[in-house]
């Protein structure tokens, strides 16, 4: 195990130095930037329609420069030691990371051994592809009921020996909702593996024939058989399992056998994060898959970091949030009113409304608690939804019971509908615009944030690699 760590080590510093140089194009907080880590932002997040265009590579480097910075602000803080963070970022890196460990040995194996036993439970045995018409007879069918239902099924049979349509009349007639919008046509099947009545009358059959009336445990059956064949032989199959396989995750198994195929060969000198941090390592030239994990890593402190400073408080400072509504009324002006309620469903139109006069006096209370105790103690009168707040086209109720709008049809469970709330010509607090109102305190505190680190941390940029973007 010793001899194949020390090889990816040294794979990687042969394809390490064989790279051409890749210069800093700038440090933060005394940690390096290289050029193709920018690049590899610029290209993925900047202009790509612009990508050789020096305004936009410029303009692109300070926005660059705050994201580091906001970066080395998580990790000054230890967000990248939490056991939370650790967790979610190992599972996207070793997603990222286990494709390279993929055996396609261990895949043939399971492919080869599919095969086998479908060949072994074949035994010689063609594969068929019938359609069948079904008439279902219920487990507790009396004697004169089952007489009944195989009088059916025989009428279907003569009116195919007469020259009916046998998909049409499995449309109209069969009870196997699975196959009858298909013309009773069923899926390939081969030997056990349906109904032993089924099977024996199916093997019968030669293509284009259809058989009398036969009796399995669900009912009565005719059986018309479309197609039979031999098992392929497994190269020919071979494609097709492994497409099987690999929407059922075997890729990622192969890779988790081999992880524990080589941690197990260590004796103890490897753990599963060991040989994951070995596979990034002798990946190290794909710069896609470097950055990616970057990028997936930054992003993840980015969040948290941007939570605790910004957002989290932002959404509890209600005081920084009235002041700015009331500051930038004209700012947060609608074009077009908006209705601020509920939307009621009821049985009757008594208690529609009763609901209304309720939530005329609780709206702003435990509206849902007193609707509850009022008219839903035993059984469930009235519905509620709510509290809205739309313009006219953004529900159907509202449109019709504020707007003019076309009447609803009821549901036929609660056939009385109504709404009951205000129109509001503008919003009258910065509860009626809260997201523009939260977003926009949230990017004043965060150009105040950005302010503070770029006074806190040390940022240097190479302004002769900037030019070199793109271009070499």
């Amino acid at each position: 195990m010793y001899k194949i760590a020390t090889l990816l080590t040294f794979s990687f510093a042969l394809t390490a130095g064989a790279q051409v140089v890749d210069p800093i194009i700038m440090t933060i907080n005394g940690k390096q930037v290289t050029r193709s880590e920018f690049e590899y932002s610029f290209n993925k997040n900047g202009n790509p329609e612009k990508a050789v265009d020096a305004k936009a590579i410029e303009d692109y480097v300070p926005m660059f420069v705050n994201y580091k910075l906001k970066v080395a602000a998580a990790e000054a803080a230890r967000v990248d030691t939490l056991s939370s963070f650790k967790k979610e970022f190992m599972t996207y890196r070793d997603m990222q990371l286990t494709p390279y460990l993929v055996d396609s040995t261990f895949i043939d194996s399971i492919a080869s051994s599919i095969y086998k036993d479908s060949e072994k439970q074949l035994n010689g045995h063609d594969l068929l592809k019938p359609s069948h018409i079904l008439v279902l007879v219920p487990a507790s069918a009396t004697e004169t009921e089952k007489k009944m239902y195989r009088q059916r099924i025989d009428s279907i049979y003569s009116a195919l020996q007469n020259g009916a349509d046998f998909a049409t009349l499995a449309k109209e007639k069969s009870q196997d909702p699975g196959s009858a919008s298909q013309g009773g046509q069923l899926p390939w099947i081969g030997s056990g593996s349906t109904l032993k009545e089924f099977e024996d009358a199916a093997y019968a059959l030669k293509v284009g024939e259809f058989s009398k009336p036969i009796e399995t445990a669900v009912g009565y059956h005719v059986i018309r058989m479309d197609e039979r064949k031999s098992l392929e032989p497994y190269t020919v199959l071979r494609p097709q399992i492994f497409a099987a396989l690999k929407q059922q995750g075997v890729e990622e198994a192969s890779a988790e056998a081999k992880i524990k195929k080589l941690v197990a060969a260590s004796n103890g000198r490897l753990t599963r994060e060991l040989v994951l941090d070995s596979v990034l390592a002798a990946n190290g030239s794909d710069l896609n898959l470097r950055y990616l994990v970057q990028e997936y890593h930054d992003g993840l402190l980015l969040y948290e970091v941007s939570k605790r400073e910004v957002w989290d408080k932002v959404a509890q400072d209600i005081p920084a949030l009235e002041k700015q509504f009331k500051k930038n009324r004209k700012q947060y002006a609608w074009t077009e009113p908006r209705f601020k309620g509920f939307v009621i469903h009821a049985k009757d139109e008594k208690n529609l409304k009763a609901a209304q006069a309720l939530l005329k006096k609780t709206a702003d209370g435990d509206w849902k608690k007193a609707v509850r105790e009022t008219f839903n103690k035993d059984s469930v009168i009235v519905t509620v939804s709510g509290p809205y707040l739309v313009k006219k086209g953004e529900n159907r109720y509202v449109d019709a019971g504020v707007f003019g709008g076309e009447i609803v049809k009821s549901n036929s469970n609660y056939p009385y509908s109504g709404v009951e709330g205000q129109i509001l010509k503008q919003p009258k607090s910065y509860l009626d615009v809260k997201s523009a109102v939260i977003n926009d305190v949230q990017d004043k505190r965060t150009e105040e944030w950005v302010k503070r680190l770029r006074n806190e941390y040390s940022f240097s940029v190479n302004q002769d690699v900037v030019k070199t973007v793109n271009k070499h």
